[in-house]
């Protein structure tokens, strides 16, 4: 080959590394500080470590009273670049209620260690070991799954692959993951759409796959098990497109929470009473 033709590979070669380390960035998790801790809810708790594969996951199991068999244990589960103390804001009335509650930190994310990139096979993968964890220690207690915003995706993703969930509570929860990815990125100012079908290919070496298995709206369908959609009134980040789609795609309504945003909808009243109301109902 002619010294040009190898210019020209080794150029591509170059661009094909650049927009792979790109790429990863983009799905880097901007950690964020805990907020609100446990131990400061005053209420009985055990600080754990859940094994998801070669991950160990930061976990917390709240357990304001001696269990009841009949009653369900609650698992919450927090978005992209959260912790477990975002979802505290709803976790900890349920508590103080008398509910037990399991909080985990996704790999990459609060107690964990930094991870290069974080997909939402990541997070499906992480919340399908927590229930697991969770379904064997407590064999004889219903499994009810809260899942905000990348959790409520995920918790759809584990539910259609068979997690042992018994309902499931999605609040703010995209109904597409490459449809919310480029609705950040424009937010950012950014060429949304276009940077995500340049970035796609790239992402499916990560997730070893396609998009389609990982798509809530599809994978909603699967599911044949109580579901409660929650979705803010003035959602900047995850918007009410997404539930409404999620709703079609279920066969179900959604609650609209007035005047909430993406994220202090998890401390909103009305959030709580819904979720108390299902977990009844459950």
């Amino acid at each position: 080959m002619s010294l040009t033709v190898w210019i020209l590979l080794g150029a591509t070669v170059l661009l094909l590394i650049g927009m792979d380390r790109l790429s990863s960035r983009v799905i880097q998790p901007a950690l964020r500080p805990v907020e609100r801790t446990v131990p400061e809810l005053g209420l009985a708790h055990e600080d754990l470590r859940i094994q998801s594969g070669d991950h160990e996951l930061a976990a917390w199991l709240i357990q304001p009273h001696e269990a009841q068999p009949f009653e369900p244990l609650v698992l919450v589960a927090h978005g992209w670049s959260a912790n477990y103390s975002t979802v505290l804001r709803l976790a900890g009335p349920l508590a103080e209620t008398g509910h037990d509650v399991l909080l985990f930190d996704v790999r990459g994310h609060g107690r964990n260690a930094p991870e290069p990139y974080v997909s939402v096979r990541s997070f499906r993968d992480d919340l399908m070991a927590v229930t697991r964890y969770a379904a064997t220690r407590f064999p004889d207690r219903q499994l009810v799954v809260i899942g905000h915003s990348m959790g409520g995706a995920a918790g759809v993703l584990a539910a259609a692959e068979g997690a042992p969930i018994d309902g499931l509570v999605l609040v703010a929860a995209p109904s597409d993951i490459l449809r919310v990815t480029a609705e950040y990125l424009k937010d950012k100012g950014l060429p949304g759409h276009f940077l995500v079908n340049v970035f796609r290919p790239f992402w499916w070496r990560r997730i070893g796959s396609t998009f389609r298995p990982l798509t809530p709206s599809r994978r909603i369908r699967e599911l044949d098990i109580p579901l409660l959609l929650i979705q803010p009134e003035h959602d900047m980040r995850v918007a009410r497109e997404h539930a409404i789609r999620l709703a079609e795609a279920a066969g179900i309504d959604y609650r609209l929470i007035p005047d909430r945003e993406h994220t202090d909808v998890l401390g909103d009243p009305l959030t709580l009473r819904f979720v108390l109301e299902f977990l009844e109902d459950v």
